[in-house]
Formats: structure tokens, C-alpha cells, sequence
């Protein structure tokens, strides 16, 4: 190392004593060259520079990114509602044992009075837990690697996000006390339980121009009451059963604001059992059906469109339904929906680059 820097000082003073016998305009001359070589070089160093915009266009994405993100406020929405309704001892419990009576007897309206405590008053978990079907499985948190995916990529851009439940926003605390909103972008996951309140909380921040992101399918569906002063959720309406919140049960609706979410989400749930061989014919990650949202909105910008194939015949309805992933306006802000169960996605090195180069940036306004 000595000898390289005495070989260094060497070579600087032999330079600084040939510049010295130039002319004024040889020095005027060599100044020039310096300087254009070094711009040429600067210019040649800032285009192999990656740029987020670049990989947008692959995707049909326009690709003026904006200069900064700085001072967007993002809120994860953890599914807290959904958690305990999946929870051992809780609804799914309670659809195992009677489901098939009601699907048995379409044309019948079945009322259930029996084991109705398994929709009423179910505990808000805290921490991991023991999911319904996993009884031999040690607690854990569904969703926890696409929670964390989330926040991660987020951060990436120079954001950090806050973590908020459903009854965050069932209490209204996505808004300031003025009523506008708090945060710019809410990022949701399987919020497939939500209240009435937190319900019409989520529309009201896109109206005033908030964007959220559903990252999966099956949201919004099914409508609970919030007990916050025992933290526990009953059951009222959806997944096709209505609850009296006392101990009568009974047909219900499949999906509880079909017509509404339409609207406003431009989507809704494609309720074709997670066992059907569904096709995608172009699947950029590999995903396998489970539950997925089919386009229900002409206003949609599709994004993906991952050409949904070998839809049972029975399934009239979604007979030529399209599963996308897709952006819309409403009222002054917007909606991104993947349309995919994006938390199966979560270690899938695809799926992670594409929300990082183009769903994360649509967020955040990164593209006009």
C-alpha cells in the first residue's frame, strides 16, 4: 500500500510539472478535454442507473414518475375482525355444523337456534392464534409474510407504514377530526369481516381522494358487529347467514354489499370453491385458484388480466368473468385491487418485484 501511494504522489508531480511547460491555450485545451470526458462519463454512469419508471412500462403502466413520495402517510389494515372469525370456536365452526342443511334446502328458509354462540361475542385475538382448520398446529398469524412484504417494500420508498386494525377504522381513526383523511394510501389484506361503520368509513376515504389497496380477494364480504368494550365481533349479515345477535340464525346473503362494493371497490368475490382446477391461462406468478375477485365494473383499468378459464358450467354467473388486476377512480381518489389471495403470493420473488415496481408506485402517484 505504500508503494502504490509514493508510485501516486510520483506520477501527480510529474503531471503538475509537464502541465506547467504547456502554453496558455494547450492548458485552455486540456481543461476542455477534462471536462467533456467527465461529462460523458457522468452521463454514461447515470443511464445504467435502475429506475423504478422503467419497469412500469412491461405492464402497460405510463411512466412519468413523479419526483418524491415524501410526506404520503400509509396505514396497513390488519384483518383483526377476519382473524376472529376464523379462529377455532368461532363462525367457521358454526358454518361446518349447519352450511350444508341451508345448501341442502335452497328453496326453505332454515332458521338455527342451536350452537349460535359460535357467531356471537368472538374474541378479537391479540396474538397468534390457533386457525379453525389447524387444530394441531401451533398458534400462529395468518397473512403475517404479506403483512410484512407490505411494510418492507413501503419502506423501501422511503415509507413507514402504520399498522392499524378494523377497529382502527370502525372507530374512524383513518380520518382527522375534521373529517378529511388522515392517511393518502390504506393498504387492506383479507378483510373478508368488516362492520357497517368501517364499511362506509373505507368508501368515505376514497371519496375524499384516498387510495387504498386490496391486496386480496375476498374483501369486504361479510358484515359484523364490533363490541368495544369486550373487543369481540358477532355476526349480522353475510356468508349466507343473517344473526339476530341473540340466538337465531338464518338464510343470508352470499355477499352483503354485492351491489354496493361493485360500485365503488369495481369488483366482486368469484365464490367458486377453492378445490375447482380454475385455469389461469396468463400467470405471470404461478398462482393457484383460491379465492379471487372477478371484474364487475366497466370503469376498471386493468393492469393484468390473467384469463380465467375452465369455469364450471353450473357457475353461470361467472361464465366469461375476468379476474384482474386493476386500478379505478372513485369520487376523488382510487382503488387498486390485485385480484388474486395475494397473501399466497408472499415469498413468490415475482409477485414481490411486481408490487414494488408498479402497485406500490400507483400508490403513491409515482405514475401519471
Amino acid at each position: 500500500m505504500m508503494l502504490r501511494a509514493l508510485n501516486q504522489t510520483t506520477f501527480i508531480k510529474s503531471l503538475n510539472g509537464i502541465i506547467n511547460k504547456l502554453s496558455f491555450s494547450n492548458k485552455v485545451l486540456l481543461s476542455s478535454f477534462i471536462f467533456i470526458s467527465i461529462t460523458v462519463f457522468a452521463i454514461f454512469q447515470l443511464s445504467t442507473i435502475p429506475i423504478i419508471s422503467a419497469s412500469l412500462e412491461n405492464y402497460g403502466v405510463d411512466t412519468n414518475v413523479s419526483s418524491s413520495s415524501d410526506n404520503k402517510k400509509v396505514a396497513l389494515v390488519l384483518p383483526s375482525f377476519t382473524w376472529a372469525a376464523y379462529q377455532t370456536g368461532s363462525f367457521y365452526d358454526f358454518y361446518a355444523l349447519y352450511s350444508y342443511i341451508q345448501f341442502a334446502n335452497r328453496e326453505v328458509n332454515i332458521t338455527i337456534t342451536n350452537n349460535t354462540h359460535l357467531l356471537k361475542d368472538r374474541p378479537i385475538p391479540e396474538g397468534p392464534f390457533v386457525y379453525y382448520t389447524d387444530l394441531e398446529e401451533e398458534p400462529y398469524t395468518p397473512y403475517i409474510n404479506f403483512i410484512n412484504l407490505a411494510k418492507d417494500l413501503y419502506r423501501e420508498h422511503g415509507i413507514n407504514p402504520t399498522n392499524l386494525t378494523d377497529a382502527d377504522v370502525d372507530q374512524g381513526k383513518i380520518f382527522n377530526a375534521d373529517g378529511t383523511n388522515a392517511y393518502d394510501i390504506l393498504f387492506l389484506f383479507h378483510n373478508e369481516y368488516v362492520t357497517q361503520a368501517e364499511y362506509d368509513n373505507l368508501k368515505k376515504f376514497v371519496t375524499n381522494g384516498g387510495t387504498i389497496v386490496f391486496g386480496d380477494g375476498n374483501v369486504l364480504y361479510a358484515e359484523v358487529a364490533y363490541n368495544q368494550d369486550n373487543n369481540t365481533i358477532s355476526l349480522v349479515s353475510g356468508h349466507n347467514w343473517n344473526f339476530d345477535q341473540k340466538n337465531t340464525a338464518w338464510k343470508g346473503p352470499a355477499e352483503r354489499w354485492l351491489d354496493e362494493t361493485r360500485e365503488w371497490v369495481g369488483s366482486n368475490f368469484l365464490d367458486i370453491p377453492a378445490n375447482y382446477p380454475l385455469r389461469f391461462n396468463n400467470n405471470p406468478f404461478n398462482y393457484t385458484h383460491s379465492e379471487e375477485n372477478y371484474v364487475a365494473n366497466p370503469n376498471v383499468k386493468i393492469l393484468i388480466d390473467y384469463e380465467l378459464d375452465n369455469v364450471p358450467r353450473y357457475s353461470g354467473q361467472y361464465l366469461g368473468a375476468k379476474v384482474a388486476t386493476y386500478e379505478m377512480d372513485y369520487g376523488k381518489g382510487k382503488v387498486i385491487h390485485l385480484g388474486l389471495w395475494g397473501h399466497m403470493l408472499a415469498l413468490n420473488e415475482d409477485f414481490a418485484e411486481y408490487l414494488n415496481n408498479v402497485i406500490i408506485p400507483l400508490s403513491l402517484n409515482k405514475t401519471s
